[in-house]
């Protein structure tokens, strides 16, 4: 079997602990079976991979996947892809980033980098089509993402494709949810991957490249190319919206469908007069310089933003509400500026967030005692501390060291862990899940914890979802509908396309684009299949890293503190979420304990270890 059109067939594998390069052979069958991204990343990781590892070891392997459509023209094809262990949760690791960092990584000729080992000393990646080098990089650790990204390129003036991933301080300084970021402020953001670079020792990795893509039946990618291009311009959210708001634009959406979280998912209760300061109307009206786009991209979801001689970008819905109302703050600029200094700095905004508003309900009980803080008044809605205790946290500074953590340490050392708002130890996204079975499940299913993009983008399925549309507390449906939305989304992470893509359309348009590259049979039915492929085995890394069922849960405060959801008080009852569970198993064709059945792997042959 011939490796198909849209690779390189090229591995890029980069041993740190010996300083070894080389170059090894991507087998057909791999992308045949995984496709690209998320997919071919999680069977190179699997297969290479300790479960019970120390994520913070040199064992720790980290995989980047790109995909067949990037280096081509299909709307917001750019996206690349990163598994690893995560320090946070001790689980799989797998998180996305769009820019432009991966479209020209692929065209440095390889599909594939993974990185073993650790250095002693600080060091950087430099990949060209011509050679790919381990250069020392002691004059970058300390640098911001932003300095560390105009150095290298600086040192590469002239080449107008140079693109830089790095990590910053919080990385160096092992924060467990530290983010890789790349373009400046493009983030992998979830589950520490910061960390584990940082760990390594390795700052960044500078890419240079020409090398195309090839197309090999033009007139079918063509086919799903002008499809995917109308249904874009038909559906309002895609043709104006996104454009016009950004994702900051939700908040005001999700609050009216009783989902914006308060003061650390206590409640959800806002004022018009609030949200009116904090929204993406407000962004827009004061703070907004442009919008933007990542590579290929007709959405232009980014916000430019400037707040007094700052500038930078966004922040994004989930910045904007967990560094926002869920720690009682509603001061947009405040909020923007916490959010540069997490980009600059090299954190998830996510985490960070929820971690912080953690601490905020630990101070307001009296949990924290005012020593311990070094002095900060923690209590919700103080937003004059959000970019001090960001900066804390970087550099584990006091407190900060704690929260460097994570919220599920930071509650655990103050004996309070049913504080933490966490699932799998990965802070909740700005859904409250009691206003929707449908997220709540999600969160409780997604491999990485909880997450809105691995759990499968809920929200917008029980709210935006047009024919696809379900009622939120359909115990009957969730589950189905859940499965169905994560594969949509491994789909879409194995192809380096945009979730908001699924706003328009789903798989079609993209399995003739996909095939019309590869000149393979890409149809629906078999990336379906490819779907299932990747979640048995990012299930399979899970229960060998220890995952249970009973890790497939929610916080006990979304089952015994209700929450009002269009005038009734709502909560996820511990019943509610035994039958979700078993029936999502159920509809994942997995046993009663989460474990892919023996004729399931057989059928996605899936052979374990040997896989």
């Amino acid at each position: 079997m011939s490796l198909p059109d849209g690779y390189h067939g090229r591995i890029l594998e980069v041993d740190l602990t010996t300083g070894g390069v080389q170059v090894t052979a991507l087998e057909p069958a791999l992308v045949e079976d995984y496709l690209g991204g998320r997919g071919l990343a999680t069977r190179i990781f699997y297969a290479a991979s300790d479960p019970a590892c120390d994520p913070l070891g040199p064992e720790n392997v980290v995989v980047l996947a790109t995909s067949p459509l990037l280096g081509t023209n299909a709307p917001t094809s750019c996206r690349g892809h990163m598994v690893f262990k995560s320090p946070l949760t001790g689980v799989i690791g797998s998180s996305n980033s769009g820019g432009t960092w991966a479209l020209v990584f692929k065209s440095t000729g390889y599909d594939v980098l993974v990185i073993r080992g650790a250095s002693a000393e600080p060091v950087m990646i430099d990949i060209t089509p011509e050679a790919a080098r381990i250069l020392p990089a002691k004059h970058l650790w300390g640098l911001d993402v932003h300095e560390t990204t105009a150095r290298l390129l600086s040192e590469a003036a002239g080449n107008k494709r140079g693109r830089v991933l790095c990590i910053g301080p919080a990385g160096e300084n092992l924060v467990r949810f530290a983010a890789v970021m790349n373009d400046k402020n493009r983030a992998y953001g979830r589950g520490g991957p910061g960390a584990v670079l940082g760990a390594k020792k390795l700052k960044a990795i500078r890419v240079r490249g020409n090398l195309k893509t090839t197309i090999t039946e033009p007139e079918r990618y063509q086919s799903g190319l002008e499809q995917a291009r109308y249904l874009i311009k038909a559906v309002p959210t895609t043709k104006r919206l996104l454009r016009d708001m950004g994702t900051s634009g939700l908040i005001r959406l999700i609050n009216v469908i009783d989902m914006l979280p308060a003061r650390n998912f206590q409640d959800n209760r806002h004022s018009f007069e609030e949200l009116e300061n904090a929204g993406g109307e407000a962004l827009r009206d004061t703070i907004l310089v442009r919008p933007g786009a990542c590579g290929v991209c007709p959405l232009a979801c980014q916000r430019h933003t400037q707040v007094g001689p700052r500038k930078g970008e966004g922040p994004e819905y989930e910045t904007l509400a967990l560094l926002g109302p869920n720690c009682g703050v509603y001061d947009l600029e405040a909020v923007t500026l916490a959010n540069y200094r997490c980009n600059e700095l090299g954190l998830d905004t996510m985490s960070c967030g929820t971690t912080i508003a953690c601490a905020m309900e630990l101070f307001d009980k009296g949990i924290i005692p005012p020593a311990a803080a070094n002095g900060l008044e923690l209590r919700f809605g103080n937003h004059a501390i959000l970019e001090e205790l960001v900066e804390r946290i970087a550099f584990r500074e006091g407190l900060g060291d704690i929260l460097a953590e994570g919220s599920l340490r930071l509650a655990k050392h103050f004996n309070h862990p049913e504080l933490s708002m966490t699932v799998k130890g990965l802070e909740i996204p700005a859904y409250d899940p009691r206003a929707s079975y449908t997220q709540a499940l999600g969160y409780m299913t997604s491999p990485t914890g909880a997450c809105h993009l691995r759990g499968g983008y809920a929200v917008s399925l029980a709210f935006f979802g047009g024919a696809k549309e379900i009622p939120r507390f359909s115990l009957l449906q969730s589950p189905i509908a859940i499965r169905n939305m994560q594969n949509l989304g491994l789909i879409q992470d194995s192809l380096g396309i945009c979730r908001f893509t699924g706003y328009a359309f789903g798989t079609e348009p993209w399995s003739r684009m996909a095939s019309g590259v590869t000149g393979r049979d890409f149809s629906t039915a078999r990336l379906e299949e490819i779907a299932d492929r990747i979640a048995a085995l990012e299930r399979l890394f899970n229960l060998e890293a220890g995952v249970t069922p009973e890790d497939d849960t929610l916080p006990a405060r979304f089952s015994t503190e209700p929450l009002v959801v269009a005038g009734q008080q709502r909560v996820v009852s511990r019943e509610v979420i035994t039958r979700l569970r078993s029936d999502y198993y159920e509809a994942r064709r997995w046993d009663r304990l989460g474990r892919p059945t023996a004729g399931l792997l057989s059928k996605l042959r899936i052979n374990g270890r040997q896989t």
